[in-house]
Formats: structure tokens, sequence, C-alpha cells
């Protein structure tokens, strides 16, 4: 008699258990979806950005590779996706442009070259100033 219960319970449960494998893969794919939204998806957008700055550089440009090496972009290369680079007066060296990790114009590196040195500048004169005036102030402290 109990043998009979026994396969009776055993069924039950079973036909009670038929969603739990699905219930088990909810966390894994949740997982999935958020490793693909924080990791994957900006990885693609960097990529695609990156090629698409090395698709824009022209003669002129200046560029950093991988490595660190920088300088100025002589000849672009398309057939062989290369690019010759003078990185001192008559030196050249060919780069791939899978090598390059930036790019800046002519333009835009003096304009902040100019601006830094205005900042150097201000900041000297602040400087000053404040040294004048702390210059002052330990003048009038010492003679009373």
């Amino acid at each position: 008699m109990f043998i009979s219960e026994v396969f009776a319970a055993d069924a039950a449960s079973n036909v009670s258990s038929i969603g739990a494998p699905f219930a088990n893969f909810i966390p894994l794919i949740l997982i999935c979806i958020v490793f693909y939204f924080f990791i994957v998806r900006p990885n693609h957008k960097k990529l695609k950005e990156h090629r698409k700055m090395i698709d824009q550089i022209k003669r002129g440009d200046i560029v950093v590779t991988s490595g660190g090496i920088m300088g100025e972009v002589n000849k672009v290369d398309e057939a062989n996706a290369q690019l010759i680079i003078e990185i001192a007066p008559k030196v050249e060296i060919k780069v791939l442009k899978t090598a390059i990790s930036e790019v800046s114009n002519k333009e835009t590196q003096t304009k902040s070259i100019e601006k830094g040195q205005t900042e150097k500048d201000s900041k000297k004169s602040q400087n000053q100033s404040e040294k004048n005036k702390k210059g002052k102030d330990s003048k009038g402290k010492n003679t009373s």
C-alpha cells in the first residue's frame, strides 16, 4: 500500500518541476544581458570611434603610436594601411594604421601649447603678486 502512495507522490512532484529548469536559467540570462550592456557594447563603440579616427588621418597630423612615439604624418599609404611618420628632422618611420592611438591636428596642438603657455604666464604673475603681498606684510610686522 505504501508503494503506490510513493509513486503517486513522485509523479506529482515531476509535474510541478517542469518549469524549474527554466527558472534556473533566468539568473544566467540576466547576467549575460548585463555583461553585454556594460562590457561588450561600450567596447564596440570605442572600436568604431577608433576606426573613424584612423580613417580621417591626413598629411600633417600629429599622431601618437601605441608604443608612445610621437610624430607628424608625411604620407598615408592606403593600399598597405601604413603611415610614414617623421619623428625627428629627416628621420621617418613606417607605422601600421592600427598602431595609432591618438591623433591631433597641427592647429589643435599649437593652440594647446599657446594656451598652456598663457596659463603658465598667468600663474607666474599670480605667484609674484602673492609674494609681493607677503613681503609687504612681513615688512610691516617687523617694524611694529
